[in-house]
């Protein structure tokens, strides 16, 4: 029997895992002779070419895992590979499984939905179509029957599946971001999310969590993520794999390669900070989940989370210096006002981490707040990804204004060009984080334009709110900073007659290219080296001299 596994991945650099998990729970547990391919593309390449692509392969079985991200292209693929082939078109993933009767109600083109972890449900299914066998025993299947869309309850999975790190994995990763499951489940409820409630917190054995991470380290990748929802969960084997990680870097491990971890941060214990403490630069990458420092709306989305100790250690792990911090926060939760958020943002902010992400609530099928509107009360787009658009504590004009909001926090902050500026107009001009980044982004009101544009746009807005000079000054450092090919907009182009006499002086035995900065207003000349080392954002580190060095 053909199979084919399909996944329509958000980026091209990103490597699916959930196909390879099926792929490998086919070749452990099924009985039926398959021959199984997985196919990926990304929901931004043609449609009808991927279609056309696994109709190509004549399957009988043609599966796809689902998510709020691809499942418009993947049932729009699907129509089309139904109308074309006779394949029996199989639906999985988190987007499907909470709602598989409607799906099938919905789809006529769509066969099976199958729910829960599948590695084991999947083959199942499989051998009961080879075999036509009875459909009743496969867990966690929808199907219809007699007119009738019937669903077997889910079994629940307790051992470590079988690894997805095949062959044919390695072959298909060609250096693409890696994800590695090391647990399954979530010691968190959180309303908003499936995590907690998609199983029972479990942890993979331990030897073959270390040989994946040996694997994965030379197979090409240069960033190995780790999907466990709660990586430290667990704090002594987190403790154990970090270490595990330390000990074999530059020797099993490349150093090139570094991992990503998303964590709780009030969590932390002293054996894990020391851990990463002492890592090398970059090896390291951490995501913190923060959602919001209201503890009220903690209470009511069933998120345990001790503020004070989150903050506390956040800003010790940004001390550090050695790893790329990323924080999130959420808009729209129960309970939480455009006041309440901006006090988040704020402290948020505060914490300097390297990202500050500012997601907006998606209203998941499945989660708990979906499921209560009366407790969790809130207006969503009825089309993935189901975000808010309005709350009883936030307006649908706050909820704009808070889009614009997180745009300028992307442009502005986290893509790392305008630190200058922002550290020179929270520290002098008088602004908030959240006052700075609410005003520039309805200014600019989401217009897209390049690098260029842009900044000559934030000193239009912020002159009048600060020294003119100083801030050209600041915004000249940032875009010297982020590019040696970016062109500098005649605004900013330095015109005094030292100019030059500094360029020579600082050029002169430099077998390196160089680009400079007379900032005489503040009596600093800003050299930068094309050579230069960048920092975890991916910034040129630059050097200031007191312009009395030619003056």
């Amino acid at each position: 029997m053909k199979v084919v596994i399909a996944c329509l991945n958000s980026k091209y650099i990103h490597a699916s895992l959930a196909p390879w998990c099926l792929y490998s729970g086919v070749k452990s547990f099924s009985k039926a002779p398959c021959e199984v391919k997985v196919m990926e593309s990304t929901i931004n390449k043609d449609i009808e070419s991927f279609a056309e692509s696994i109709i190509k392969e004549n399957p009988q079985v043609v599966s796809f895992s689902c998510y709020i991200w691809n499942i418009t292209k993947t049932l729009e693929i699907s129509k089309i590979i139904k109308e074309k082939s006779n394949a029996t078109i199989i639906l999985g993933g988190p987007e499907v499984s909470y709602r598989a009767k409607d799906v099938l109600g919905k789809y006529s083109f769509i066969d099976y939905v199958l729910s829960g972890e599948g590695e084991e449900t999947y083959p199942e299914l499989l051998d009961a179509l080879y075999f036509q066998s009875d459909l009743s025993v496969v867990s966690g299947l929808t199907y219809r029957s007699n007119y009738e869309i019937l669903s077997n309850p889910e079994k629940a999975y307790t051992g470590t599946p079988p690894t997805p790190y095949t062959e044919e994995f390695y072959d298909n990763l060609l250096g693409r971001i890696s994800y590695i499951e090391t647990s399954r489940g979530c010691p968190y409820r959180c309303a908003f999310c499936l995590s907690g409630r998609c199983s029972t917190l479990r942890f993979f054995d331990l030897e073959r969590v270390k040989s994946d991470i040996l694997n994965l380290s030379v197979s090409g990748t240069k960033t190995v993520k780790f999907v466990d929802r709660t990586f430290n969960a667990n704090p002594k084997r987190a403790n154990e794999i970090i270490k595990f990680i330390l000990d074999n870097y530059g020797k099993s491990i490349p150093e090139s390669v570094c991992f990503h971890f998303e964590i709780a941060g009030d969590i932390l214990t002293e054996e894990t900070f020391n851990l990463l403490e002492n890592a090398p630069k970059g090896l390291f990458q951490l995501e913190i989940g923060m959602q919001t420092f209201n503890e009220e709306t903690l209470k009511i989305i069933n998120r345990k989370t001790n503020t004070e100790k989150l903050i506390k250690n956040i800003n010790r792990l940004v001390s550090f210096g050695n790893m790329h911090i990323h924080i999130d926060l959420i808009a729209g939760l129960t309970g939480e006002d455009i006041k309440s958020f901006e006090r988040s943002f704020d402290i948020g902010y505060s914490l300097n981490a390297h990202m500050l992400q500012m997601g907006f609530l998606k209203l998941l099928y499945g989660a708990d707040m979906r499921e209560n509107p009366d407790k969790y009360p809130c207006e969503f787009s009825s089309e993935p990804p189901y975000e808010v658009t309005e709350t009883p504590f936030l307006s649908k004009s706050e909820i704009t204004s808070l889009k614009r909001c997180e745009d300028a926090l992307e442009r502005l902050y986290n893509s790392g060009r305008f630190l200058f500026t922002l550290d020179y107009l929270l520290s002098e001009c008088g602004f908030t984080p959240f006052r700075l980044f609410s005003e520039f982004g309805n200014f600019i009101d989401g217009n897209k334009m390049n690098l260029s544009d842009y900044a000559v746009h934030l000193f239009e807005y912020f002159r009048f709110f600060s020294d003119e000079e100083i801030l050209k000054e600041k915004i000249l450092c940032d875009l010297l900073s982020c590019s040696f090919a970016l062109q500098i907009p005649e605004i900013f182009k330095t015109k005094h007659p030292l100019y030059k006499k500094a360029k020579k002086h600082f050029a002169e035995n430099q077998k390196d290219k160089i680009k400079i900065a007379l900032l005489y207003k503040s009596r600093k000349i800003y050299v930068v080296k094309q050579s230069s080392e960048k920092d975890l954002r991916g910034r040129y580190k630059g050097e200031f001299y007191d312009l009395s060095a030619i003056d």
